[in-house]
């Protein structure tokens, strides 16, 4: 199987995550509990009557609120399983496969769990060193995700990663918290170099359609934006999250989120075998 079957089904895998979502809004839960009062129970009368009696909603937001949640646990080790068995002979790829969990948290707004993916992870990597790598890899991994899946959600992410990290190995902490911008070094015109070269590499013969259509959408707005920002300032910088991992990154987050043309966009770079 190659490895973009395999990515497939490993981001449909997690459709599941889809059904925790309420069908019904706070907004439209109250509503309908507000509308079970009949219009003469709200006009004015002549004299006191009783109060009408309104049976609960059960699916008004209170009463969403006191029934009692089903955990559900994620199985990440059939998770790991589904991209690690091809990945052996290239142990820098081994931290792959919640790279990409990560990602596919964050397009499912389930960003919360990252903790748990944390948690997951120091049962067996027990190393300081191996630790402060996979902590890295992951909050690099929710910054790149968060210019395909929404700054928001990264930052949710972010602090469930620190509260986690926190809690479990407060040795790490301050380590993490030292380190210093992998960016801001960095000159605009270096960034917007790195950021062109990394695009033409991500879209090759392509490239110039893909800049055309940009520039007639938006009065080349999008493409600056695209080409200094999203990929210049963080999708470029390829010192903790490689180049193959994040284009990898941005395929799954666009096919999670059921953006087609541009998941298959990525399809057919050097990323994918």
């Amino acid at each position: 199987m190659t490895q973009s079957k395999k990515l497939v089904i490993f981001a449909s895998s997690w459709n599941y995550l889809e059904k925790n979502k309420s069908n019904m809004s706070p907004t439209d839960a109250a509503h309908k509990a507000h509308s079970k009062i009949s219009t003469s129970d709200t006009q004015p009368v002549s004299k006191p009557q009783p109060l009408p009696t309104i049976r609960p909603d059960p699916l008004s937001p209170r009463s969403i609120q006191q029934v009692p949640k089903q955990t559900k646990h994620l199985d990440f080790d059939r998770l790991q399983k589904c991209v690690s068995p091809s990945l052996h002979s290239d142990p820098e790829a081994l931290s792959l496969w919640y790279i990409l969990t990560t990602s596919l948290l964050l397009s499912f707004h389930k960003e919360k769990l990252v903790a748990d993916l944390w948690r997951y992870i120091i049962r067996t990597v027990t190393n300081t060193n191996d630790q402060l790598a996979v902590a890295r890899c992951i909050r690099e991994a929710c910054l790149k995700s968060s210019t395909l899946v929404g700054f928001p959600r990264a930052i949710n992410a972010l602090i469930a990663l620190k509260t986690a990290i926190d809690t479990s190995t407060p040795q790490l902490s301050s380590i993490l918290s030292s380190d210093q911008s992998l960016r801001s070094p960095i000159s605009s015109a270096q960034k917007s170099s790195r950021g062109m070269q990394f695009f033409r590499q991500i879209y090759k013969q392509h490239t110039g359609r893909v800049l055309a259509a940009m520039d007639e959408t938006s009065g080349g707005d999008l493409t600056y934006f695209a080409i200094n920002c999203i990929y210049g300032e963080l999708l470029a910088d390829h010192s903790i999250v490689g180049a193959r991992d994040t284009g990898l990154l941005e395929f799954v987050c666009c096919l999670a989120d059921d953006c087609a043309p541009q998941a298959k966009g990525y399809v057919s770079t050097t990323y994918v075998d």
